[in-house]
């Protein structure tokens, strides 16, 4: 990602595209997408899921060319509410897609100043500045609030 596109990460509303690196600044213009295809045996397989503009998706031809895969997906707003939740969490039971991938969609969908600050917690990590209650990758509201504050700070000329 480059700095421009994650400085306006911090101060703006909205995701990081997996393609471009830049702001997502609405739910209409995202797009959740993965790819399916089968493996040496024939059995089912998905991967690539992200989170992206909706004009920032695979390339259909060249991702089947490469593998085979077909490139399915919806509009973020499909995964937003607690319809979107409730979709998610589904896709999870069906265990059908990569668990760690759908979790992380789940954290930058729903959890407040996640997506502003999910890149930031591995550096605060490993330099001692921020010790997680639950664990990496799981950040209780005060945790993001406190890091999301700290940036800011940082972030502002004196």
């Amino acid at each position: 990602m480059n700095k421009a596109s994650f400085n306006r990460g911090i101060s703006a509303r909205g995701w990081i595209c997996a393609f471009c690196g830049d702001l997502i600044t609405s739910i209409e213009a995202g797009r959740v997408e993965w790819l399916a295809g089968a493996d040496e045996r024939g059995m089912s397989t998905v991967k690539g899921l992200r989170l992206v503009h909706a004009l920032c998706g695979y390339d259909d031809r060249r991702e089947f060319r490469k593998d085979h895969s077909l490139v399915e997906g919806l509009p973020l707003n499909r995964f937003v509410g607690p319809d979107g939740l409730m979709l998610l969490l589904s896709l999870i039971a069906e265990a059908e897609m990569p668990t760690a991938d759908l979790l992380e969609i789940v954290k930058r969908v729903h959890i407040p100043g996640y997506e502003q600050t999910r890149e930031l917690f591995s550096e605060a990590i490993h330099g001692g500045s921020l010790a997680p209650l639950i664990g990496e990758g799981f950040y209780l509201q005060s945790e993001i609030q406190e890091l999301l504050t700290r940036t800011v700070r940082q972030e502002t000329p004196p």
